[in-house]
């Protein structure tokens, strides 16, 4: 890689990247970064890539789950039965 090729070294950490985007993509990015971060573009695409991360997370849960991910709810409930958890408790409506 050439030198004007290499991401910059940044403090802490984090990196310096060029990404190019649809128009509407980097207006709504905009947008959240100045709802949310004070304008602060980087903010807005870092939560987008925790979003990405908690995606994988759940992609890797359910993969890790096998078929008990794919249990239809009553067959989680005969799981919970036989597991001694009993049904799962309801809560009492208030008093009006």
């Amino acid at each position: 890689m050439s030198k004007a090729t290499q991401p910059t070294k940044r403090a802490g950490r984090t990196e310096k990247i060029s990404v190019s985007l649809p128009s509407a993509d980097i207006r709504a990015l905009r947008r959240r970064a100045k709802k949310l971060y004070g304008g602060n573009l980087s903010a807005a695409v870092a939560e987008g890539a925790r979003r990405i991360q908690e995606e994988e997370g759940r992609e890797a849960l359910v993969a890790w789950l096998g078929q008990a991910a794919e249990a239809t709810p009553e067959e989680r409930e005969a799981i919970r039965l036989e597991q001694g958890a009993g049904a799962p408790k309801r809560r009492r409506a208030r008093a009006a």
